[in-house]
């Protein structure tokens, strides 16, 4: 198709060879060599849908010739240029849940984010959703010094931000399969602040059990006792520490005792080992209520 004749349909059509500064009042394209945005007003949603089928996204532009190479080992196929190193990288994802903002918002957020990382970090950003690679030298921030920064910048500039944390990664080709196996496992539509590998591993595990005829018993259990999903969960957050976890919920020990006894008289479950107890909480984890959460 000649783009050009798309002008008699959408009057607003500007095309390039260059990469064209966009907003969220326009949606943006790609054929080779062009590039071209349309008005949204003027794109019903099944035209939207037929341009998404013809043709690409635009290419993203990068600064540096870093960024790019990080562009093209995570997200292509291309042949990358990378010098192995035994220095360890991470690569931090993030997901703004805010669809409307100006170029000037979003440009104020990014500078306020790279603040809190390495001046080395590098960003790649594919509208809502991106990543920063970083080195490992130095102090990096933690999980919990990265949900303060996720309320930090939503209290600033009220861009919702949510992070999925990988795994330390050698300077190598095969960092694209991790990257791409952490990718999978970024839950999008959690409300977590922070995910993990471990955290976001466990619900992927948990996934087979949905058709478990077995765990379809112990999630009848959870739905007519309300106690049992938090008492299963700080249990496994505490690796079965009954002290801690009375601690926790603030309840006598000899309280936590009882349930758990309780729970095995109903299930022949033990919460007391160790396997028992990973049973019944990756069980927990395909429950509707965890799951609305």
């Amino acid at each position: 198709m000649n783009i050009y004749q798309l002008k008699e349909k959408f009057p607003s059509l500007q095309v390039s060879k260059k990469p064209i500064s966009t907003d969220e009042t326009v949606l943006s394209f790609f054929e080779e060599p062009y590039y071209f945005t349309i008005a949204k007003h003027e794109v019903a949603e099944n035209d939207a849908a037929f341009l998404n089928l013809l043709f690409d996204a635009p290419k993203p532009a990068f600064k540096s010739a870093e960024s790019q190479l990080w562009y093209d080992l995570l997200f292509t196929q291309k042949a990358v240029p990378l010098t192995e190193s035994s220095s360890r990288y991470r690569f931090v994802q993030f997901h703004i849940r805010k669809e409307t903002y100006t170029k000037k918002e979003f440009s104020e957020w990014k500078k306020a984010l790279l603040s809190f990382f390495n001046k080395k970090a590098e960003m790649i950003e594919l509208g809502t959703y991106g990543v920063i690679a970083e080195k490992i030298e130095g102090s990096i921030l933690g999980e919990d010094e990265l949900a303060a920064v996720a309320t930090t910048l939503e209290a600033d500039f009220y861009f919702p931000v949510h992070f999925f944390v990988g795994l330390f990664h050698k300077k190598h080709l095969s960092m694209r399969d991790a990257f791409n196996e952490e990718r999978r496992l970024f839950d999008l539509q959690d409300k977590v602040l922070v995910q993990t590998v471990e955290s976001a591993s466990l619900k992927h595990f948990a996934r087979p059990l949905l058709s478990s005829t077995l765990s379809a018993e112990l999630n009848a259990a959870f739905e007519k006792d309300d106690s049992l999903l938090p008492l299963i969960a700080t249990l496994f957050e505490n690796q079965g520490n009954i002290s801690m976890t009375a601690k926790a919920l603030f309840m006598h020990r000899n309280t936590i005792q009882y349930r758990i006894d309780k729970f095995h008289e109903q299930t022949n479950l033990s919460l007391r080992k160790s396997d028992g107890l990973l049973y019944a909480y990756l069980s927990s984890l395909t429950t509707t209520k965890v799951a609305e959460k």
